[in-house]
């Protein structure tokens, strides 16, 4: 069972994936890169972000719930498909150096669970085909 911080950094988590994901999804169309600071919403691990104001983060334990139907699983995977089709046409550099260490640990973490839905598992590896540094 999970443990209360790790139900309330979730819930954060998807707070935060529902309230900014629109206007991040917007921005990535627009700017053909990310800008901004949000990949640990959108990436998230077992670990915090560096600068991620509400320290979200995922357990193996809370991590599926991210598909709920009450979560934010729409929007998150237009976010995720927009930042793989942006790598496919135009390359890595359309997320920043610092946010190549957490796509590594985003791919390890979440290729590590088990009965993803199938959209997770083709984004998993469309950004499996670089080579993420791990810092």
């Amino acid at each position: 069972m999970a443990s209360d911080r790790d139900l309330a950094a979730l819930e954060t988590l998807i707070k935060q994936q529902k309230s900014r994901f629109p206007m991040i999804l917007a921005s990535l169309e627009k700017n053909g890169r990310k800008t901004g600071h949000w990949i640990w919403w959108c990436c998230p691990t077992e670990m915090p972000g560096a600068a991620d104001p509400f320290e979200t983060y995922v357990t193996k334990k809370t991590a599926t719930a991210l598909f709920a139907e009450d979560a934010a699983q729409d929007i998150w995977r237009q976010v995720l498909e927009k930042i793989c089709d942006l790598l496919e046409d135009k390359g890595m550099n359309v997320l920043p150096r610092a946010d190549h260490g957490r796509i590594h640990y985003f791919l390890k973490f979440w290729k590590g669970l088990e009965n993803l839905p199938e959209w997770m598992d083709s984004v998993l590896e469309r950004m499996s085909k670089y080579d993420w540094p791990p810092r």
